[in-house]
């Protein structure tokens, strides 16, 4: 199945609805379903999808499903918006989008295909990336440096951290973004994952559903009073 969603250069994107070891990370909140606002406050969509950077275990994009006044067409109408660039709201479930709901209207249609990176050139120019450097990384030849050449997704448009950047953090979010980090950590150890622990919480290893091993980190209850839980 990923393999049909591979691009040009061999990087798998594909949606997390058709991934079966793949879920949102406990902890997080799972934004699809969320209402998305543009940036002058009009309601543009509904997050439909995450795209998923399968290897690298990273969401690359939000699949916004447009309001039909804004979708212009018989049927629904999908159209990407790297994560990078979106945001949480402080409050409610809100995903705001840093362009007009008019130029949101514009963005090229996602068809829910194999994405090519004329279409992903395409997306970034909307956002105003940097044409140039789209340009640069979108031809084979790559100027002699001492740096290492960066990728298509080593750009802030695609760090999928800074969706939350607007958004305070609960500790037990903060707790699922070490451990995210972590993960990808273990590609280059392969040996262990590493989380820190406050002084005044407990670690518990228990089997889970499915009976998988999960470990759980307990807070203090007046700490968890204070969060809510």
């Amino acid at each position: 199945m990923a393999r049909e969603y591979e691009t040009e250069d061999g990087v798998r994107i594909a949606p997390l609805g058709v991934l079966r070891d793949f879920e949102v990370a406990a902890g997080y909140p799972d934004i699809r379903g969320w209402r998305v606002e543009s940036a002058d406050g009009r309601e543009v969509g509904k997050v439909h999808e995450l795209l998923v950077d399968i290897d690298n275990m990273r969401t690359r994009y939000l699949d916004v499903r447009l309001v039909p006044e804004l979708a212009a067409t018989p049927g629904d109408r999908d159209v990407l918006v790297p994560i990078g660039t979106a945001q949480l709201a402080d409050k409610g479930d809100i995903v705001r989008v840093p362009l007009t709901a008019e130029r949101i209207g514009l963005l090229p249609l996602y068809d829910h295909g194999r994405l090519t990176r004329t279409q992903e050139l395409e997306i970034r120019r909307h956002f105003s990336l940097g044409e140039a450097a789209a340009a640069a990384l979108g031809t084979a030849a790559v100027a002699a440096t001492d740096a290492p050449a960066r990728g298509f997704y080593d750009e802030d448009a695609y760090d999928d951290q800074r969706l939350f950047a607007g958004r305070r953090l609960t500790r037990q979010e903060s707790v699922a973004e070490e451990i995210a980090d972590a993960r990808r950590d273990l590609r280059a150890s392969e040996n262990e994952i590493r989380v820190p622990v406050e002084r005044d919480e407990s670690v518990v290893l228990r089997r889970g559903e499915g009976g998988r091993d999960e470990i759980i980190i307990r807070r203090p209850v007046t700490d968890r009073a204070e969060h809510g839980s």
